[in-house]
């Protein structure tokens, strides 16, 4: 076997390698992430118990004040309309919010776009009536990973970011990734807790 031959063949066998190493994948806006989500603590990126969770802070918000104390509980979907697995999320979220209050569940959901120009999103909704109203995040390359942290992520977690926030005001859960379809018994669960 000569030299070419060899190289490509180690090449090969690493990336063989490498995909047999990665589970099943939870996409999200800049990467794909390993991680099966049968369980509320591995579909959350930070999960504690009311009494250990971090207590939910507003960011500033460009064009609107912060909602008030919500009735029950809220789910905060940070999203850009340049973001591919958020737009296509967006459905999926409102259908389960519908779903879960149909069930008895309070829930208020609360989008906030990262996009850094609001006719970014005044085009995008002109384009998709459907998707809701949103806030927009004020200074999204200095302010949004440390609102992140506050919320008990670490490092720079790309979006979208989902974080549902407990009546009590605490952020129950945190998670830096798309939410797929198989995920909503989880996210049923989570709001049970």
């Amino acid at each position: 076997m000569d030299r070419l031959h060899a190289v490509v063949l180690v090449a090969l066998l690493g990336c063989e390698a490498k995909k047999q190493e990665e589970p099943a994948s939870r996409v999200n806006g800049a990467k794909v992430q390993p991680k099966q989500a049968a369980t509320v603590e591995a579909f959350c990126d930070a999960h504690a118990a009311d009494a250990k969770a971090p207590a939910f802070e507003w960011p500033k918000l460009v064009g609107a004040s912060a909602p008030g104390k919500a009735a029950g509980w809220r789910w905060v979907n940070v999203w850009a309309t340049w973001c591919k697995p958020c737009v296509e999320e967006i459905p999926r979220i409102v259908a389960w919010r519908d779903k879960l209050a149909a069930a008895g569940t309070k829930l208020e959901l609360v989008f906030v776009s990262v996009d850094e120009d609001e006719t970014d999103i005044t085009a995008f909704r002109k384009e998709h009536p459907n998707v809701p109203a949103t806030l927009r995040l004020a200074d999204p390359t200095k302010a949004m990973y440390p609102w992140f942290k506050t919320a008990g992520l670490t490092g720079e977690p790309p979006i979208p970011v989902h974080l549902f926030v407990a009546p009590s005001g605490k952020v129950r859960c945190a998670r830096a990734a798309s939410v797929r379809e198989q995920d909503y018994a989880v996210v049923e669960k989570l709001f049970a807790e």
